[in-house]
C-alpha cells in the first residue's frame, strides 16, 4: 500500500490551522491522540478497501470527531427551558459577586482547618456553623457533599444493622437511578416498609416498631406526587407519638424554605416540628453549591462528625466558603446572593411578558409569543408552577432539527420541544444571555429556510 505514504505527518496534522484551534480548548495532547487515532482508522479502511488517499475525507473525520469531543466537554450553557433549577445543567447557578467574593479564599491557602486564635488545628466548618443556624435554626449542623451522601452518613451511623421505617408512598427514584431501598441496603440499614403506595397512617408507623427500629424516615416525593384516594400523615402528630428512643429523620431534599412554595414543607416548618435530624441539598432551592445539608440535635450531628465516613463524604474548601458568602449576604438583605428562585416567583408578569416580547419582535410571525407555566425542578415542588411567557418558533424545520441547530450553538442555547413546536423561556435567562438569544434568533430567522 504505497498509497499510505501519502497521509500526512501527525505533526503536520496538528499544525493545521482547522485543527490547531482545538489545541487551547481540548489541550494539545489531545488532540493529538485524537488525530492519532483517526489517522489509524483511515489506514486501516484503505487497507481494506482498497482505495486511494483521500486527504479531504480524513481531514472531515478528524474535525468530526474533535467537534463530538469538544461537545462533551463542561462548558457554560444557556438555559432557556424555563426549569430554574436543572440537573442537568448545572443546578442553581451561583451569583458572579459571590464567586469573585471567594476567589481569594479558595484559590490561596485559607484556615480551613487551623484555628487563628490558638494556632492549632481548628474545625472545618468554622463560622459556617453558626452562619446555617441563624439562617435556618436547629442546634446544631454539619455539611457533606450532596444529600444522598448526608442521608448515607445519618444511616450509617444510626441504623446500620437495625430497621428503618419507611413509608410505601416515599420509596422513590430519582435520576440516575438513586433509590431509597438500595442507598438504606448500602448503609447497613435494613427497610422496614409500611402503608401503601397512595396511604400511610400514624398507625402503620406505630406498629412497625420494634426492639430493633432505629429511625422512622420521611422521604420529600422529589419530582412526583400522589393524587386521588391518598393520605399522608400529619408529621408533626407522628412525632408527637413515636416512642422516646425512636429517632424521626426527615430527607426533605430540595431546601425549600420559602413561603412562596406552599406545596411541600419547607426546612424551617420541619424544624419547628423538632425531628432529631433533617437532611437536604444545598444546591437546589437554596441556589447554594452543590452539598448536603443536615440541621438538627447538637448530640446526633457531634456523633455524624465523628464517623469515620465524614472524612469521605466532607466537601472541599470551595463549598465552605461559597456556601458561608452566599448566607451571609442573604441575612444581611443586601441584595448581592439573592435567591434565583425566590427572584423570579416575585416578579409580576408584566416583567416575564416585556422579556418575551423583546425576541418576539424580531420576527413576529416566526416567534410567537406563547402563555405558559414556569417550574422550579431539581426533583422538587413538581406541582409548583408559576406563570410566564415563552416563545414558539414557528419554522418550516422540524422540532429536531431546530433544536439541534440552537444546541450547536456558541454557546449552547438549550430549549424544548412542546408540541411539536420549539419553546425558548426567557424567565430562565439573565439579561446578558438574553441578548445572546436575541442575536442567535435575528440570525436564525433571517435564514431562508427557516
Amino acid at each position: 500500500m504505497r498509497q499510505l505514504s501519502q497521509i500526512p505527518p501527525i505533526e503536520k496534522l496538528l499544525n493545521l490551522p482547522e485543527i490547531a484551534s482545538y489545541h487551547t480548548i481540548l489541550s494539545r495532547t489531545i488532540v493529538a491522540e485524537i488525530v492519532k487515532n483517526q489517522v489509524n482508522h483511515y489506514r486501516n479502511e484503505l487497507v481494506q478497501t482498497h482505495q486511494s488517499v483521500d486527504f479531504e475525507v480524513l481531514l472531515q473525520q478528524i474535525l468530526v470527531s474533535l467537534a463530538y469531543h469538544n461537545q462533551i466537554r463542561i462548558q457554560p450553557i444557556i438555559n432557556a427551558t424555563g426549569i430554574v433549577v436543572h440537573t442537568n445543567l448545572g443546578r442553581s447557578p451561583l451569583p458572579k459577586a459571590i464567586w469573585q467574593e471567594v476567589g481569594d479564599i479558595v484559590c490561596n491557602y485559607s484556615n480551613l482547618e487551623l484555628n487563628l486564635l490558638n494556632g492549632k488545628r481548628g474545625n472545618r466548618m468554622g463560622m459556617l456553623s453558626q452562619v446555617l443556624k441563624a439562617y435556618f435554626g436547629g442546634e446544631a449542623n454539619i455539611i457533606v457533599n450532596n444529600n444522598a451522601a448526608a442521608l448515607h452518613l445519618i444511616l450509617k451511623t444510626f441504623a446500620q444493622g437495625k430497621e428503618v421505617i419507611v413509608s410505601r408512598g416515599e420509596q422513590i427514584q430519582i435520576g440516575g437511578g438513586f433509590r431509597i431501598p438500595d442507598i438504606l441496603a448500602d448503609s447497613g440499614a435494613i427497610l422496614r416498609d409500611v402503608g401503601t403506595t397512595n396511604i400511610t397512617t400514624i398507625d402503620d408507623y406505630l406498629e412497625a416498631i420494634n426492639d430493633n427500629t432505629a429511625i422512622v424516615l420521611i422521604v420529600h416525593q422529589s419530582n412526583y406526587y400522589i393524587e386521588g384516594f391518598s393520605q399522608q400523615v400529619d408529621i408533626k402528630q407522628l412525632a408527637a407519638r413515636l416512642p422516646e428512643h425512636i429517632m424521626l429523620v426527615v430527607d426533605q431534599g430540595s431546601g425549600n424554605h420559602l413561603s412562596a412554595i406552599p406545596s411541600e414543607l419547607s426546612v424551617n416548618n420541619y424544624l419547628k416540628i423538632g425531628p432529631d435530624l433533617i437532611c437536604f441539598s444545598g444546591d437546589k432551592i437554596l441556589g447554594g453549591p452543590q452539598s448536603g445539608i443536615i440541621l438538627g440535635q447538637k448530640d446526633k450531628i457531634e456523633k455524624l462528625a465523628k464517623h469515620p465516613m465524614m472524612r469521605v463524604l466532607r466537601p472541599g474548601k470551595e463549598t465552605y466558603a461559597i456556601l458561608e458568602k452566599i448566607l451571609i449576604h442573604r441575612l444581611n438583605h443586601d441584595g448581592k446572593a439573592d435567591n434565583p428562585v425566590e427572584s423570579l416567583i416575585n416578579q409580576p408578569i408584566a416583567w416575564h411578558l416585556a422579556r418575551a416580547k423583546q425576541l418576539a419582535e424580531i420576527a413576529p410571525d416566526k416567534l410567537l409569543l406563547n402563555a405558559t407555566k414556569f417550574m422550579i425542578g431539581g426533583g422538587s415542588t413538581p406541582r409548583a408552577q408559576f406563570d410566564t411567557w415563552a416563545i414558539s418558533l414557528n419554522s418550516r424545520l422540524s422540532a429536531n432539527a431546530l433544536i439541534e441547530r440552537l444546541r450547536k450553538h456558541n454557546p449552547p442555547i438549550i430549549g424544548v420541544i412542546q408540541n411539536d413546536q420549539v419553546q425558548l423561556y426567557p424567565v430562565t435567562l439573565s439579561d446578558e444571555e438574553l441578548l445572546i438569544v436575541k442575536d442567535c434568533l435575528i440570525t436564525l430567522t433571517a435564514e431562508t429556510d427557516f
